[in-house]
């Protein structure tokens, strides 16, 4: 997904609440009228001590938090409230007289600043940090899917995940997820209840680093332990009901005259045969039906004995809402000019499908059309009951219009089953822009109860010729 489509997903959120730690009358006031002129569009509130301050933002919604530091001898309480809230940001004044700058900052501020107060410079950091407080809010993305993003850009934020009446918390620093917290549980289990959360609200907070590390697996172990989790859990649930189906079992997939489905760049799990750790490497290349190319986690004396070997490598990844595996016979270790390692092409690969509907890979010429626009002719490459997956290649004299997420489309085309040009209402719920083509992930609206049937009994179809 590029950097344009993760914005179109947030929905800034304008009123903001400022709450301000002063005990002296005086400049209390000068603080809550300098930023009532500063911007209308912010609540402020008021507490003379941070344990009041803890009650106040334990009851509602705060963006920022500025703290008067200069009146107290120890920095306890501030600690408190910046590990208490680490997804709020705080800014905070001293005189210099009692605490370094680097001490306050080490305690969760992220600004400290020397009194009396520059009051632009307050307006400026309290701005940026505003801004960052809460960048938005993102839907119709799995939690799993967001994760991954926010590693590869490197990331830093907590991330604040609803789903009815819970809430669960992310901590990620530079793109690695280092702790999360629900209800009842924290690190690894509360990672895994998460990720297991489905129609889930995600809102993008602040992170001051007051959490330990609690999370020292990779993600993508997190990702796929979850999943068997809760797949297990699916089982069970289906097990104690008599009128409930099994899941569906491992799906499998031959390789033969086409390409695995593994982007470069993509991280991969690896599960070595002799080793009970597991490992995370990156994929950086492949040779069609001869060999894959992985960075190595491991020194590559550690791969003697598995190079050649008869013991095979389990190698797992996760790709368009799929957990896929395979066994593969380690080639070679190399050291220079990269330490890498080179597997053998593997014949058959196995997936598991982790979303909720029946889909299939397809093609269906269509067009598709935003508004009063012009129709612009595409492919239906991906279909189930729920949506589809809309493919367009980029022509250099076809500029396409503004694509927004959660714009009104409607699609034509011949389904499988019917004879005549169907148009379908539907809503973008997602995008991935290449060079060459776009894709827009679509889900139907309010689609007829025959066409429904028509595509439900086509994708049983061929899960039958499949199995």
């Amino acid at each position: 997904m590029s950097r344009q489509t993760f914005l179109q997903h947030l929905t800034l959120i304008t009123m903001k609440t400022v709450v301000i730690i002063e005990n002296e009358a005086i400049e209390l006031k000068a603080l809550v009228d300098l930023f009532e002129h500063w911007q209308k569009e912010i609540n402020i509130l008021t507490a003379k001590k941070e344990r009041a301050a803890i009650t106040i933002m334990s009851q509602q919604q705060v963006d920022l938090v500025v703290c008067d530091l200069s009146p107290v001898s120890t920095l306890d309480d501030f600690s408190l409230l910046t590990h208490t809230f680490p997804y709020i940001p705080c800014i905070a004044l001293t005189n210099n007289d009692g605490f370094t700058p680097k001490e306050v900052i080490r305690r969760g501020a992220s600004h400290c600043l020397d009194k009396p107060v520059d009051t632009s410079s307050l307006l400026i950091n309290a701005g940026k940090l505003l801004d960052s407080a809460t960048s938005g809010t993102v839907k119709g993305i799995p939690i799993h899917s967001f994760l991954q993003m926010l590693e590869v850009e490197e990331k830093t934020c907590t991330l604040q995940v609803n789903r009815l009446h819970d809430t669960g918390l992310l901590y990620i620093k530079n793109g690695a997820l280092i702790g999360a917290e629900t209800k009842n549980f924290t690190g690894e289990a509360a990672a895994h209840l998460i990720l297991s959360w489905q129609e889930t609200v995600i809102r993008i907070r602040f992170f001051n680093g007051q959490r330990k590390r609690q999370i020292n697996k990779p993600l993508i172990s997190i990702i796929m332990e979850a999943f068997r989790l809760h797949g297990e859990k699916g089982k069970s649930d289906n097990a104690a009901s008599p009128g409930n189906k099994q899941q569906l079992p491992l799906q499998h997939l031959s390789t033969l005259g086409k390409p695995i489905p593994l982007q470069i760049g993509s991280r991969v799990q690896l599960e070595f045969p002799h080793l009970d750790s597991l490992f995370e490497s990156v994929m950086v290349g492949m040779l069609q039906e001869n060999y894959l190319i992985v960075t190595n986690p491991q020194p590559s004396a550690d791969m003697e004995d598995l190079v050649g070997g008869e013991q095979r490598v389990v190698v797992k990844y996760v790709h368009k809402g799929r957990v896929w595996m395979f066994k593969s016979q380690l080639l070679k270790a190399v050291d220079s000019p990269s330490q890498l390692l080179f597997f053998e092409y593997p014949g058959v690969i196995h997936y598991h499908e982790l979303r909720k509907v029946r889909r299939t890979v397809i093609f269906i010429p269509s067009t598709f059309q935003i508004n009063e626009e012009p129709e612009i002719y595409g492919t239906l490459v991906d279909l189930s009951t729920a949506g589809g997956l809309w493919q367009i290649k980029h022509k250099n004299d076809t500029p396409l219009p503004q694509i927004d997420i959660n714009t009104s489309v409607q699609l034509r085309c011949l389904l499988p089953g019917v004879k005549e040009e169907q148009q379908i209402n539907g809503r973008v719920r997602n995008m991935q822009i290449a060079p060459a083509e776009t894709r827009i992930g679509i889900e139907f609206e309010n689609l007829q109860p025959h066409l429904a049937d028509t595509i439900g009994q086509y994708l049983y179809s061929l899960e039958s010729l499949g199995n």
